[in-house]
């Protein structure tokens, strides 16, 4: 196993080579070393109460990771490949690359930009869409009742197994218990100690889960992985021109929302724009440092799509569809260009913005000292936080003017990439569902 210090150092030594920053870095140490049949991942410690036979935590990102370590851990194999599940698989099977562009205002605070860059744009619906297409048996338990979920929790770490749970909106592994504490197995590369009552917390906080809880039986022998895997990519095509969103939405998504977004970065008119909503100061602070986090950070690295690519191209040799690679090659070509995009904002003329993007990698290298859940700020403490932060930023309109028409450019030339990666997608739906083409937003 590496040690954490020696898996530190990798990501330094990367990031002295190839100017990438830490996220971007840390990411390629964890795919290089998985696929030479190391673990990035590490117990450096004796961890009391971990389950035994649990060594391997986090991953390159949240949800994805603790699901690849729990069915590693299920000695699940996918039979697609007789081999392991690795963490571009399962976020394949989750459904890969999407897009959602919505900003939301809240009276009294700066307007808040969302930028959700997977096919899904809620995350716990992210995973739940992944465990139905794992080929594998599933124990699931719902109950809005917190004494009810602390028994079922208790239980299925009692049968040995670990226990996938929604926290907020993330999925964690739970893995251990210790006395009044649990073991988190999250994004990072180290165990989270986390007292019960926090758990519970977090696990009823968000409503609509009821306590959520999944933990992984055994391989279904009945389960078709080929024609999962091809219903995998046709849906992740269709999200791109027909959102699972009510309709309402829908021209907040897929290519309707990266279009609306290119036009939103610099429409004068639109009240709603950038120029306006975002037209300078801590305003112009909020939109960029919260857009640089979606990108670089929040998922994985160049907004997830060389993750996704890694997938296409086990598909293709899968599938024997030699265009899939095209599809591959193209996703990497746009995961450049959402990184670029991204490098583009953290060195604007601004000192304060480019200390947020320097912050928010710093929040990915604690992940590698401290595990994900080593402090768990109050939502209106850290708003007031980054508003204060933001009240630095000198960004006068003409400058962030500028900065927008710029974005504007990119997030056209993304798009672009994007339509480019789709084509292939859409014609292995086509040949799944016997549909025609869906149509073009």
């Amino acid at each position: 196993m590496t040690k954490q210090r020696d898996f530190k150092a990798l990501v330094r030594e990367r990031m002295a080579k190839t100017g990438e920053r830490y996220a971007a870095a840390r990411a390629r140490v964890i795919r290089e070393t998985s696929t030479q049949g190391q673990s990035p991942q590490l117990r450096p410690r004796l961890y009391p109460g971990v389950l035994d036979g649990y060594d391997a935590f986090g991953g390159i990102q949240s949800g994805t990771a603790p699901v690849t370590n729990v069915l590693r851990h299920a000695g699940a194999t996918w039979s697609a490949t007789g081999a392991p599940f690795t963490e571009s698989t399962v976020n394949g099977l989750c459904g890969g690359a999407g897009f959602l562009y919505a900003v939301f205002e809240y009276k009294g605070w700066p307007p808040l930009l969302s930028i959700a860059l997977q096919s899904r744009s809620m995350p716990d619906a992210y995973i739940g869409g992944g465990l139905a297409r794992l080929g594998v048996k599933t124990t699931k338990s719902e109950t809005t009742s917190a004494g009810a979920a602390r028994k079922v929790l208790d239980a299925t770490l009692g049968a040995g197994k670990p226990a996938l749970c929604t926290t907020g909106l993330r999925t964690v592994a739970v893995v251990g218990r210790d006395g009044d504490d649990h073991w988190v197995d999250g994004r990072a590369p180290v165990p989270t100690r986390l007292p019960s009552e926090r758990l519970a917390r977090l696990r009823g906080g968000y409503k609509a889960t009821k306590n959520r809880l999944v933990s992984i039986d055994e391989s279904d022998p009945s389960a078709d992985a080929l024609a999962t895997l091809r219903h995998a990519i046709a849906e992740t095509a269709t999200s791109y021109v027909e959102p699972p969103v009510p309709k309402s939405f829908q021209v907040n998504c897929g290519f309707a929302g990266l279009e609306k977004w290119q036009r939103m970065l610099t429409d004068r008119k639109d009240r709603k724009a950038w120029p306006t909503l975002f037209a300078e100061g801590p305003r112009a602070f909020a939109a960029l440092k919260r857009t640089y986090e979606w990108v670089a950070c929040f998922v994985a690295p160049g907004a997830g799509r060389p993750l996704y690519a890694e997938f296409l191209d086990d598909a293709a040799r899968i599938l024997a569809q030699p265009a899939l690679r095209t599809s591959a090659s193209a996703f990497r070509d746009a995961g450049q260009r959402w990184s670029d995009l991204a490098s583009f904002i953290a060195t604007i003329d601004d000192a304060a913005v480019r200390r947020a993007c320097e912050a928010a990698e710093h929040a990915i290298e604690a992940l590698d000292d401290e595990g994900d859940c080593h402090t768990v700020e109050d939502p209106m403490e850290l708003a007031q936080k980054q508003r204060v932060a933001g009240l630095d930023c000198t960004l006068t309109k003409e400058a962030a003017l500028a900065i927008y028409a710029e974005m504007a450019t990119r997030v056209g030339a993304i798009a672009e990439a994007e339509r480019a990666a789709v084509v292939e997608m859409a014609a292995i739906g086509r040949a799944v569902t016997g549909r025609s083409a869906p149509r073009r937003t």
